[in-house]
């Protein structure tokens, strides 16, 4: 099997991510779990992530038969602390998620236009790169979550000017949703609620393909049924166990962390977990790879930086930077002094301090294996010990 496990079509598998939006007390919250109600019976696999101030989420307890799960996500906004929620939520064998709203992650503090407001960078275009790349991310774990996803986003309604009776007036426009604009692109169906519960998902404002109009069709107020078609939609509800799908989602986090992370994961599975993953396993090399590729890029550029902000190279620095004895002050340091103290002696002390019981230990204070601690920087100290190995053989 190759990185791609290709079989006959079926709507089994196919995840939802459905945007609700609308002006203030339009319906958002209320219509969004009733509808994750109707997708999920058991209340403890439905869940509201909260972003509202007072945590306005628990007041519909009672308007929900059973409750749901919920947790409240305090700023700052980031994509990353999204994106950690998430990871949190589908270990904790969610199926079903409402996040009100995700219009903190733009607008609010720590957002994307709080980023790129603070943002160091001279031009525009600068300012907006990391920031929008980090979205990307949020954007992209929301897409392959295992879990459906029902999105609350605020709304504004700009002002447009228009002509009438030969003259310019200000009028107000459509009203959109606070959020990245592109972000409509990757929903399976928007609505737009236009008050007491009621909501439209036809163009332009919304968004539905067309096999699911007659499940939103039914009426005006969104319900509990319109959320059980929907599962029926699909064939029924997951059949795979919460520990399945949760040894999914940590071997696909182990795998972002690189090649060295996913060995390490997969060595504390039993053979049976083993055989539930194997199916993926090109997939998960694939995102190792691309992870490992990404940190060298990333510190590439430090490496780069580093020479421009001192032209005279490392060397001359160390030479001209008093020696202090500063111990190290995390466990990271510590670890990395440790193999730095091998790879000076070349290769193979490197290497059997990396895979012998040194680099296996648990850092100090710290239940990481220290060869993990400092797995980012491992080509370093592979070129510290390539050069050592060079000098001993003249």
């Amino acid at each position: 099997m190759g990185l791609l496990n290709i079989v006959p079509a079926n709507r089994a598998g196919m995840r939802f991510l459905i945007s609700l939006y609308g002006l203030s007390e339009t319906g958002k919250t209320l219509s969004a779990l009733r509808l994750a109600a109707g997708m999920e019976p058991d209340p403890a696999k439905r869940m509201l992530l909260d972003t509202e101030g007072g945590q306005r989420g628990r007041a519909y307890v009672d308007k929900i038969p059973g409750g749901y799960m919920y947790a409240s996500l305090t700023p700052p906004f980031t994509p990353d602390r999204y994106i950690e929620a998430l990871n949190e939520i589908e270990a904790a064998g969610i199926n079903v998620l409402v996040i009100d709203s995700i219009s903190h992650v733009w607008f609010a503090e720590g957002g994307v236009l709080d980023m790129v407001e603070t943002a160091t960078e001279r031009n525009d275009m600068a300012k907006w790169a990391k920031p929008k790349r980090r979205l990307g991310k949020m954007t992209n774990r929301l897409l392959r979550s295992d879990m459906h996803v029902i999105l609350c986003a605020r709304a504004k309604q700009p002002l447009v000017e228009e002509t009438v009776d030969g003259r310019k007036k200000l009028i107000p426009g459509p009203v959109v949703p606070v959020q990245e604009k592109t972000l409509r692109y990757d929903m399976t169906v928007m609505g737009q609620m236009l008050g007491d519960g009621k909501f439209t998902v036809t163009a332009p404002a919304g968004k539905c393909p067309g096999p699911l109009r007659e499940v939103f069709a039914a009426g005006e107020v969104m319900t509990e049924e319109m959320g059980k078609r929907l599962i029926a939609w699909l064939g029924g509800a997951d059949l795979r166990s919460t520990e399945q799908r949760k040894l999914e989602v940590d071997a696909t986090a182990a795998a972002e962390e690189g090649a060295q992370s996913f060995r390490e994961f997969w060595s504390e599975l039993s053979s049976d977990q083993r055989n539930l993953l194997k199916p993926k396993m090109e997939n998960y090399a694939s995102i190792a790879k691309a992870a490992d590729a990404e940190r060298e890029r990333v510190e590439q550029e430090r490496r780069d930086q580093q020479n421009l902000d001192n032209p005279f190279g490392e060397q001359a620095q160390q030479q001209s930077t008093p020696s202090t004895d500063e111990k190290p002050t995390t466990p990271a340091d510590e670890a990395f002094n440790e193999a730095l103290d091998a790879a000076k002696q070349g290769a193979a002390a490197l290497r059997a301090w990396w895979d012998g019981p040194a680099g296996k230990a648990s850092a100090l204070g710290s239940d990481t294996a220290k060869k993990i601690l400092i797995s980012a920087r491992k080509r370093e100290l592979d070129e510290i010990a390539a050069k050592a190995d060079a000098e001993g053989e003249l």
